[in-house]
C-alpha cells in the first residue's frame, strides 16, 4: 500500500486543487475495498464468454442488458470493469462514479502486478 500511496503522491503533485488531492486519496482508500471484488470478478469471467459475464452480472444482481455479449471479445474488459465499479458503489453509496472507477482501476493494475 506504500507504493501505492507514493505513487498517488506523484500524481498529486501534478495537480494544485485540494479537491483534486483529496479526489485521489479517496480513491486509494477504497482500493482495499476494491481489490476482492475485482479478485472475485476476474475469477468468474476467466474467459470472459457470454456466460460466464451475465452469472457475473446475476451473481452480484447488477441489471444485465443483452447488448453487452454484442461488445467484442477485446473490449469486454470495461463492461467488467464497469460492473466492479457498480459492485463498489452499491458498498459506498454517494461516492463520485469518477472516484470509483479510479479505485477499481487501480486494484486491477495492483492485482495484474
Amino acid at each position: 500500500m506504500n507504493f501505492l500511496k507514493s505513487i498517488i503522491l506523484k500524481i498529486v503533485s501534478f495537480f494544485k486543487s485540494g479537491k483534486a488531492e483529496a479526489a485521489l486519496t479517496q480513491a486509494a482508500e477504497l482500493v482495499p475495498r476494491a481489490l476482492p471484488i475485482v479478485e472475485e470478478i476476474a475469477t468468474l469471467v476467466p474467459n470472459r464468454t457470454d456466460q460466464e459475464i451475465e452469472a457475473a452480472f446475476q451473481k452480484y444482481a447488477v441489471p444485465f442488458a443483452s447488448q453487452v455479449l454484442a461488445t467484442p471479445l477485446a473490449q469486454r474488459g470495461y463492461i467488467l470493469l464497469e460492473l466492479a465499479t457498480q459492485v463498489l458503489a452499491a458498498k459506498f453509496p454517494g461516492i463520485a462514479t469518477n472516484i470509483l472507477n479510479t479505485a477499481v482501476q487501480l486494484a486491477v493494475t495492483g492485482s495484474k502486478a
